[in-house]
């Protein structure tokens, strides 16, 4: 078993632990449409590492799985989700290794080799001990661990294929009912890691999607891309799949293959639009632009992307150049968490000191920003938009801004899921996600189960708005403009 802590990795003898955001009660899926399919998933949570280890913490990891049910558990999307009776149980009995990060597996996988009966028992081993020893809650919120593992055990050998096993794992781990902790397959950890670096390689249209309940709503279009050729951009909602309701049907197929979507432009009529997919290489980024006013707008979809704090100084770099700006707006609508370096690294542009503390069952860590370099927008007037769909470190982001920057921040109750997750690479390359941290903002305050509350409540659905008409963002114009007012 190897336990990830990224950047940094602990080479003891135990689990190699990575701290991600990884799960929560406000599931997103991010689907990078026309390379996956309908079935990834954004894992709202926050991770991060353990003492006396060098971690990269992370918050809601976003998760995008293999285009077919991995784990169980989440309505009509599937998606990757895939403790206090003090008990011992055997330490696991393989060291951990560094490892490099795994690459995003091939289109077809070669079938895995079944494993053997000593094999499945160490693996079972491996996960229950890992909770046992770090999950956050020691009663672990009243649930009979060690009776668990005696109710899941023995089923080990009844278990005839790896889908079974892994399917019995998950189940298991899912008895923790903390809407945080989850277990990966082995291939649905490997497409974890494809999108981690915040690229994609697959035949498809070349989009990333959001499933709502009625529509995908596209966030991203890939530049040279068949959905870009085709027209299409951020904000259409692709409601039909070859005449097919949308979740009932695969945007994904054959290169040189052919796809019939209807597609709704806020204030438009619904049409017809055929595409030809083929390989489509595209990258997460986030959109930065300066709107009238000289006021500047950045949209961050996921913190999950590992290096989406660079990639934000070098947007935030781009449009204080011409001029100094009068006000930012921080749109993190439906943004699922990611990378504790992410989120540090994208504050350290407002604020800097400590602004909370990690809190486990064996010590506080404090939140520490430190001030990034350039830009340095420390005293700019903010806003910040978000949703019910803002989660884990996004929502972190939302709270620190608001309580330490000034920010007015706009929208609806963010999801309330901020606790971190640390991910564990188990043997034979599953991985496990498990709830480890909670966090408090520097008043003591805590956003589990709460969220972040708006100073001004706006609760229409700004998917269904062009931007030029966004409700969200034209409130933040009317704040930020001296002209209409605003600061």
């Amino acid at each position: 078993m190897v336990v990830h802590l990224w950047p940094h990795r602990r080479s003891a003898s135990g689990p190699r632990a990575r701290p991600g955001n990884g799960g929560g009660r406000a599931w997103r899926a991010l689907v990078l449409a026309g390379a996956i399919g309908l079935t990834a998933l954004a894992l709202t949570a926050c991770a991060a590492a353990p003492p006396a280890a060098l971690v990269r913490p992370t918050s809601t990891p976003v998760a995008v799985v293999a285009a077919v049910p991995v784990i169980p558990e989440v309505p009509s999307l599937v998606a990757p989700s895939m403790t206090p009776a003090p008990a011992t149980a055997p330490a696991a009995t393989a060291r951990p290794t560094v490892a490099a990060t795994p690459q995003p597996s091939p289109t077809l996988a070669p079938t895995p080799t079944p494993l053997g009966v000593d094999l499945r028992r160490q693996i079972f081993t491996e996960v229950w001990t890992t909770i046992n020893e770090h999950y956050l809650y020691a009663d672990f919120r009243g649930l009979d661990w060690a009776a668990v593992r005696g109710e899941f055990e023995p089923r080990i050998e009844q278990t005839t294929t790896n889908d079974e096993f892994y399917q019995l794992l998950s189940g298991m781990v899912m008895r923790l009912g903390d809407g945080h902790s989850r277990f990966l397959p082995p291939q649905a950890a490997q497409r974890q890691d494809a999108l981690s670096s915040g690229l994609e390689e697959q035949v498809g249209i070349g989009v990333v999607a959001l499933p709502l309940r009625d529509a995908l709503l596209i966030q991203h279009v890939f530049p040279d891309s068949p959905a870009e050729r085709a027209g299409l951009r951020p904000r259409d909602r692709i409601v039909a799949i070859n005449g097919a309701f949308f979740a009932n049907a695969d945007i994904q197929g054959p290169e040189g293959s052919q796809v019939r979507l209807t597609v709704v432009r806020p204030g438009a009529e619904s049409r017809d639009i055929m595409i030809t997919r083929r390989q489509v290489e595209g990258r997460i980024i986030p959109t930065a632009r300066r709107l009238p006013g000289e006021i500047g707008y950045l949209s961050i979809t996921t913190l999950w992307v590992n290096d989406m704090d660079r990639q934000v100084s070098t947007a935030l770099a781009e449009i204080v150049a011409p001029r100094p700006l009068r006000g930012l707006i921080l749109d993190l609508r439906s943004n699922p968490g990611g990378w504790r370096s992410v989120l540090t690294g994208i504050l350290g542009h407002f604020i800097s000191g400590d602004v909370g503390s990690f809190t486990s069952r064996k010590e506080d860590t404090p939140l520490r920003i430190e001030p990034v370099v350039h830009p340095d927008l420390r005293g700019l007037p903010l806003v910040v938009l978000i949703d019910s769909g803002t989660a884990s470190y996004a929502e972190l982001i939302a709270a620190v801004l608001q309580s330490r920057a000034g920010a007015v921040v706009i929208g609806a109750p963010s999801a309330g899921n901020t606790e971190t997750i640390y991910s564990y690479e188990m043997t034979g390359g599953a991985r496990l996600w498990v709830a480890q941290e909670g966090f408090r903002l520097a008043g003591g305050g805590s956003l589990e189960g709460v969220g972040v509350q708006p100073d001004v409540a706006i609760l229409d659905d700004w998917t269904r708005f062009s931007e030029a008409a966004d409700p969200a963002i034209n409130t933040a114009l009317r704040i930020l403009t001296p002209s209409a007012g605003g600061k």
